[in-house]
């Protein structure tokens, strides 16, 4: 006779629509779990949009109905390969390691919650489960991560030093606020950019599919880095076929970045004569981030000016306006090297002139040597001898002292592995949501971020009754299929 296990897993999928991947999940699974189970997967009928939160807590219902005193939320897409699903006494994420498809990519970013999570049942009703509000893809995971702080449940802690420029910076205020100055960047010469910024509180734009704040930019097509509500850095320039390459970095803390971009023209081996292509190399603090080749960029030369603070303040929508703080920005001509780069944003507050390669400086400034000129314009002095003075348009400098160390609640995390079985990107590609659902998400989240309130005991298990119905239901053994109509 098999004796009964202390704890007892409530294995919960959400599903809808991969019958195929779900075959294959069963018959994985099912190898890897070495403990008392049952699995419950959970699937959502009718047109509305995915609601993962809804139906987890469904599954959490069901889960207590069989006796379960822990659960594990698994996305059908998850196959494990190496993982330990046994009982844990505090909530834990159980992704470290990730096998993707070919030609996908995905961070495991410090808060990621999603996934794979394993929740003590006592614990999940603590905090009255997952948000019935996200419909579409993303940021309930987000959500459950607060609903954990905001009832003290215990979590790990990641120490974070932001290290940035101390002195004084420009204040761009989101707006109206940008510096104009001519446009000295070729693409067909070795060039690096460099910028040292600071990022302010994120004002969410309700009515656009997507918060972009262009740091600097030449527009048209525009050749820009930007940083956007996801806490991604993005770099993007175009093809001289029209088509767009981004260089994304991973989601980020909020803070000071000095950044830099590398346009290295290439060209022939100078002995053997063979093409080598063009390559764009993108660094912040002292590390590269990412990098893509091109055949023939688009001529950037061709704009007359290049803008601090906007994409283009003549563009009535999408100006792209940035809230936050420019220390200093600089062009090099003729430059595009790997190592002067991580030096180069390696930097906190050594003048430019400190470092080799100072004669190639093409722009400089440095926004502590201002001169106002009238009441609303004043000059950025071009500190490299050019006279490529910018112009500045309702901007103030204010004193900086970036260098923080903060801590921030990440989830605790045991080491598994997953083999990512291929599905169509429903959240957010090529720097655009795919659904406005998911825009409305990332809404709802960041106003319970910013306010530190969740209103949790208003939204989870205890609204789920009444909202709605299980159509069909079949057993076999440990294994439970729910059809459920929200």
């Amino acid at each position: 006779m098999k004796q009964k296990m202390q704890h007892k897993l409530g294995e919960i999928v959400p599903y809808r629509d991969r019958a195929n991947q779900l075959f294959e999940f069963k018959k994985q699974i099912t190898e890897k779990l070495n403990c008392e189970f049952e699995l419950i997967v959970v699937e959502q009928l009718g047109e509305k949009d995915f609601n993962r939160g809804k139906l987890l807590n469904i599954g959490f219902l069901k889960a207590e109905e069989l006796e379960c005193d822990y659960v594990v939320f698994h996305d059908v897409d998850m196959i494990p390969v190496e993982v330990d699903y046994s009982y844990r006494e505090k909530p834990t994420h159980l992704i470290t390691d990730l096998e993707l498809p070919e030609g996908t990519s995905r961070t495991l970013f410090d808060e990621y919650f999603g996934g794979v999570t394993l929740f003590p049942s006592n614990l999940f009703k603590q905090i009255n489960g997952y948000s019935n509000e996200y419909w579409g893809w993303g940021f309930e995971d987000d959500d459950l991560l607060l609903r954990c702080q905001e009832n003290h449940i215990k979590l790990d802690r990641k120490k974070i030093i932001q290290k940035g420029r101390e002195g004084i910076g420009l204040q761009f205020n989101g707006k109206d606020t940008f510096v104009k100055c001519r446009n000295v960047i070729s693409s067909l010469k070795n060039t690096t950019i460099f910028c040292s910024f600071q990022v302010d509180k994120l004002t969410i734009e309700e009515l656009q599919i997507i918060d972009e704040m262009s740091v600097f930019s030449v527009p048209g097509f525009d050749t820009a880095l930007s940083y956007n509500s996801f806490r991604n850095l993005n770099f993007q320039f175009w093809k001289k076929d029209l088509s767009s390459i981004s260089i994304p970095s991973e989601k980020l803390p909020e803070g000071s970045y000095n950044f830099a971009v590398s346009i290295d023209t290439k060209g022939r081996n100078h002995y053997t004569s063979d093409y080598i292509p063009p390559v764009v190399r993108v660094y912040a603090n002292g590390k590269e981030i990412g990098s893509n080749t091109f055949d023939k960029m688009k001529p950037i030369q061709q704009q007359l000016y290049l803008y601090l603070g906007v994409g283009n303040p003549e563009r009535e929508e999408k100006a792209n306006w940035f809230n936050g703080i420019i220390d200093v920005f600089a062009i090099y001509d003729g430059i595009a090297d790997d190592k002067f780069s991580k030096q180069l944003t390696s930097n906190i507050n050594n003048s430019l002139y400190s470092f080799d390669n100072s004669d190639k400086l093409k722009i400089y400034y440095d926004f502590k040597f201002t001169q106002q000129t009238s009441q609303d314009i004043s000059r950025a002095i071009d500190l490299s001898g050019n006279g490529n003075d910018g112009y500045i348009y309702n901007g103030k400098q204010v004193n900086t002292q970036y260098t923080t160390e903060t801590y921030i609640p990440i989830p605790s995390r045991d080491k598994g592995k997953y083999r990512v079985l291929p599905h169509n990107e429903n959240g957010y590609k090529d720097g655009y949501w795919v659904s406005w659902n998911s825009r409305k998400n990332q809404i709802n989240y960041y106003s319970k971020f910013y306010n530190d309130r969740t209103l949790y005991k208003e939204d989870g298990l205890s609204t789920l009754p009444n909202n709605y119905t299980i159509r069909d239901e079949f057993s076999t053994g440990n294994f439970h299929h729910l059809e459920v109509q929200i």
